[in-house]
């Protein structure tokens, strides 16, 4: 009999478990807040053998089951379980190991997130700008292709990840393997294919999965988190699941310093998007790999295929984290302007352009001081703007449109469009306009009261084009890539918009997001109704 060492958790991460007198979680959980499972105080070590004295003399008794003995019948069948001798026992590996072993009916629903899994080790910051995944913090990874994000593990750790591709008969993937792939096809890829007239990512990344283990555990580490979020339940699975996947890919980027291949990229962006689905602790680390990755695969947006869709995805996903953290996008534009994005005239494509001028945008006002750019490069990228909505196809004229009326208790246009990639390609001209406005330079002549006016000029037209992206969101809901830029633009605009019947329906058109789609945004309508009290308080008059 042995006293217990701590929980599971401490032990593969090599960190003291302390637990104060009467907890039931140990100190180290408690600060991530995660759920702790503590061993019980005391463990049975197997004995084989005693010396006992005999006479005097000391004798050896070995403690082997007789041949002859007599075992008792059970009325219903009992599992039993194996005990490890050595202090892993628990680790995920052995997790995921039994979980492998379990019969399709004993998976549960597709629902049910599997309570046998050993959450991945959790990200710890290294004071650096990097991160660690858990063993040894002192541990760095290689320059190059690699983010600061992947810790660099054992090189003679293995390569093959405990969750087999194929069930044991070779022919299948397991019942809950099945139902997360079929989960990703039907409810995330739309997300990613939006603006891409074939579909990669609902059907050859699905492909690639089943060749590839990196991606596959990629995508069910996004559909396990997605689901677990929808069910309200505990996310232990997902974590498992990208545990398995960083293996693979730091192994993978350890075998290529320069030579990146489509497979790494794909699995970094969907594992970019499993970062998304907690905005309130994002803390990008999957978008610095995917920044990196991009850029050295200088081709990737203009190569065709997978790898220019997937580029593309990224770059929205670029553009989405310069809004809401305020971040400049350090992606090589000069890589999308080979694009055929450029030289097509699909709704893709044309959503593509406005997509790429939005970013523009974006790195050219971060990028310059007190986020105001000189009038002649403003005017450049303004008209850049005005030409593309000038020539976009006729068909992107919306075939209903009922303007708002806060009179009427109606606080957004209604807008239908013909074609999803119309929807995302209108949202983003909105936005466009968003930043021109906000980084237009102010006239040096302008007198106090100019410029003040000036500022309330720019919030009106703010909150005037923000109300039109709401609008097309709830106009088009089939189109649910559409909720995500306008979520963006509230946490970051959402001020602008001081008409009472507007806030409320943006508050509604938050939480409506929150439930459809699993996205968070209780914190963003936290911080709106914050914001709304505070600036009513400063123009109310009876505060002074």
């Amino acid at each position: 009999m042995r006293v217990g060492k701590g929980c599971g958790r401490c032990r593969h991460r090599h960190i003291r478990c302390v637990i104060p007198t009467g907890a039931s979680t140990c100190t180290p959980c408690l600060r991530l807040g995660r759920a702790c499972h503590l061993d019980p105080r005391f463990q049975f070590k197997p004995v084989h053998h005693i010396y006992q004295k005999n006479n005097g003399a000391t004798a050896r008794f070995e403690l082997d089951w007789d041949k002859e003995q007599v075992w008792v019948d059970v009325s219903q069948p009992v599992t039993f379980v194996f005990e490890a001798n050595d202090e892993s026992a628990g680790d995920e590996h052995s997790a995921l190991e039994q979980h492998d072993s379990l019969a399709p009916e004993s998976v549960g629903d597709e629902s049910s997130s599997l309570q046998q899994y050993t959450p991945a080790p959790e990200r710890v910051s290294n004071g650096s700008g990097g991160w660690t995944q858990g063993l040894h913090s002192e541990d760095t990874y290689p320059a190059q292709a690699r983010s600061p994000i992947y810790e660099n593990r054992s090189r003679h750790e293995s390569t093959n990840s405990p969750l087999s591709l194929l069930s044991d008969n070779g022919s299948t993937l397991t019942l809950r393997e099945a139902s997360l792939m079929r989960h990703f096809i039907q409810k995330l890829a739309p997300w990613a294919d939006v603006c891409d007239i074939h579909s990669h990512f609902s059907t050859e990344v699905p492909r690639r999965a089943l060749e590839n283990n990196m991606v596959l555990q990629a995508i069910l580490a996004l559909s396990a988190r997605h689901d677990a979020i929808l069910a309200n339940d505990s996310d232990w699975e997902a974590s498992a699941y990208h545990g398995q996947c960083l293996h693979l890919l730091i192994a993978a980027l350890d075998q290529a310093e320069t030579n990146c291949d489509e497979n790494m990229l794909i699995a970094v962006v969907i594992l970019r998007i499993y970062e998304e689905l907690e905005t309130t602790t994002d803390q990008q680390f999957h978008l610095l790999g995917s920044n990196r990755l991009v850029n050295l695969m200088a081709r990737s947006a203009s190569a065709g295929g997978v790898a220019e869709a997937v580029s593309w995805q990224f770059l929205r996903q670029a553009i989405y984290a310069s809004v809401v953290q305020y971040q400049p996008l350090q992606l090589d534009m000069q890589n999308y302007e080979r694009s055929s994005m450029f030289h097509r005239q699909d709704d893709g494509a044309c959503a593509n352009r406005i997509i790429y001028h939005c970013a523009r945008i974006l790195q050219v006002c971060c990028d310059a001081p007190g986020n105001i750019v000189e009038e002649d490069t403003w005017r450049q990228i303004s008209d850049s703007v005005n030409e593309w909505n000038q020539t976009k196809s006729t068909t992107w004229q919306p075939i209903r449109y009922q303007a708002s009326s806060v009179a009427a208790g109606r606080p957004f246009p209604e807008v239908w469009m013909i074609s999803p990639p119309a929807v995302i390609g209108m949202q983003y001209y909105h936005s466009a306009c968003i930043f021109l406005t906000l980084s237009k330079s102010p006239s040096h002549n302008m007198s106090d009261y100019e410029r003040a006016r000036s500022r309330r000029v720019k919030e009106k037209t703010i909150a005037d084009h923000l109300i039109m992206v709401i609008g097309l969101s709830l106009s088009n809901e089939s189109v649910q890539n559409a909720y995500f830029m306008a979520c963006h633009l509230l946490h970051r605009f959402g001020y602008c918009l001081q008409n009472v019947v507007e806030q409320e329906g943006s508050l509604k058109f938050l939480a409506r997001v929150e439930n459809m789609l699993g996205w968070r945004t209780s914190w963003i309508m936290r911080e709106l109704e914050h914001q709304w009290t505070e600036l009513a308080a400063f123009d109310s008059r009876d505060t002074i």
